[in-house]
């Protein structure tokens, strides 16, 4: 990671820096250019002054005196701050009158007979450089001469250190703060990543107490949150796994004692004749309760990994649920329980009708297991507009509402709260939960200790899809 920064960081500066000399070279273009017209513009307007200047020093009928033109060469010179302006005239015809004296011409000189035009050209006067620029005008028409008017000077249009050393210096040193800015940056990064992957590897190890740090309000930091929740979710895991392999070793503990115990007594021939009835009933009794342990577990397992098949239809719920409820009558009977129906006409329902015999199952038993004698338990079920509700009500010995959160998990109720009938597995609010979710609807739960418990579920009507090992599918058409 560190050096992915530094690199990257690297490539930035190279990259500034390559635009910046870039950039330089065509401002630098661009201002010579210019310095380039402003030279042709004084060397325009040099060249008129100095051919009106010559014009009026020609020989008239009313004026035989010649005006030296050297002042008005000076003159162009100062003003356009120039160190030579120079003019000479060539092509005079032969019998035309004399032109006026100028003076000497050590810039055209330099450039020899047959000066460039039109041009910037580099030369030397003296040893020491110049840029110059040459231009024929015509003096006269009368007179038929050609005057050449050079302007030079020293220094160049335009010192190209001023622009470029200012702006690469300038650049190196953004590029040095950048790589430098970045290598601090990718080594707090980088140690703080370590410190993280260290944390990693340590509860990749089994240790879930340890914690990364979290300080910040950055991306790591961030990172650093989020890999902590994961941390305290997994050791709260591994909290459950332990103590549900715990209660479940317990739970087949207790029946495998008893059927070993008596198997042990009737090998030896310590069970009288008389007594096999009561001893067979007994091992039957611990048998159904060490298979409905197994079958539970088994079934949830297949749940949390949704391999399981849902096979939805359209169901008459109402008679569904009725005849669910005249199968569990007698059991409650026998409990001294009262069973209890409300249910509503809600018309057609797409749902699985074995999956929601299971889940109603799993509520009336976990109710009658915490309802004492001469107790009551509800089923109703009743239409809420899209949906259907299907409610399992009680009036055991209720949840605590800092355990409500919790009553779907594994065992949870079952290690907290003793029970009036020990029997069942424990697991049947988990297996309802999934259940109800793998039907695409919802369940809570509602509690007073010492009053009761109700479960309410919520199924769709025509759900948008069921969940079909472990796949979301259209239902079937009807």
């Amino acid at each position: 990671m560190r050096r992915k920064i530094l690199w990257a960081a690297l490539a930035v500066a190279a990259v500034t820096l390559l635009a910046g000399v870039l950039a330089g070279a065509a401002i630098q273009q661009e201002l010579v250019r210019r310095s380039e017209a402003e030279l042709l513009r004084q060397a325009d307007a040099t060249a008129a002054l100095v051919q009106r200047s010559i014009r009026d020093a020609l020989p008239t009928a009313e004026r035989t005196d010649a005006t030296p033109i050297g002042r008005t060469l000076e003159i162009a010179r100062s003003v356009g701050g120039h160190d030579y302006v120079e003019a000479r005239v060539v092509d005079v015809p032969l019998g035309r009158p004399n032109l006026p004296a100028i003076p000497t011409t050590p810039l055209l000189d330099s450039l020899g007979e047959d000066p460039e035009l039109n041009t910037v050209t580099e030369t030397e006067v003296g040893g020491e450089p110049v840029l110059a620029y040459v231009r024929a005008v015509p003096v006269s028409a009368r007179s038929g001469a050609t005057v050449l008017i050079a302007i030079g000077r020293t220094e160049p249009l335009l010192a190209t250190n001023i622009l470029t050393r200012p702006l690469l210096i300038s650049l190196g040193i953004g590029g040095i703060l950048a790589v430098a800015l970045a290598n601090w940056v990718a080594g707090q990064v980088s140690r703080r990543l370590q410190r993280l992957e260290t944390a990693a590897g340590a509860i990749a190890g089994g240790d879930f107490s340890v914690r990364a740090p979290d300080d910040g309000d950055d991306d790591v930091a961030r990172l650093g949150r989020a890999f902590n929740e994961m941390a305290a979710e997994l050791d709260e895991g591994r909290e459950r796994e332990r103590d549900f392999l715990m209660s479940v070793g317990h739970d087949l503990r207790t029946p495998l004692t008893t059927l070993q115990g008596y198997a042990e007594a009737i090998d030896s021939g310590a069970v009288e004749r008389e007594d096999l009835e009561r001893v067979g009933d007994v091992l039957l009794r611990q048998t159904d309760r060490l298979g409905r342990l197994i079958e539970d577990l088994m079934m949830l397992a297949r749940l949390e990994a949704r391999q399981f098949t849902l096979r939805p239809e359209a169901v008459d719920l109402t008679a569904h649920v009725g005849g669910l409820i005249e199968a569990q009558r007698l059991r409650a009977e026998t409990m001294n329980v009262g069973l209890a129906a409300n249910l509503d006409p809600v018309g057609s329902v797409d749902v699985d009708p074995d999956r929601v015999g299971q889940i109603l199952g799993n509520l009336i038993d976990n109710a009658l297991r915490y309802t004492p004698e001469s107790g009551t338990v509800t089923v109703s079920l009743d239409n809420d507009n899209e949906w259907v509700v299907l409610r399992v009500a009680d009036t055991g010995i209720g949840i605590d509402h800092v355990d409500l959160p919790h009553v779907f998990d594994r065992l949870y109720v079952a290690q907290r709260y003793e029970p009036v009938r020990p029997e069942g597995s424990g697991l049947g609010l988990s297996i309802v939960k999934e259940l109800v979710s793998s039907l695409g609807g919802h369940i809570e739960v509602t509690s007073n200790r010492g009053v009761g418990t109700t479960v309410m579920i919520r199924l769709p009507r025509r759900p948008d899809g069921l969940l079909v090992d472990g796949h979301r599918t259209k239902p079937r058409a009807r």
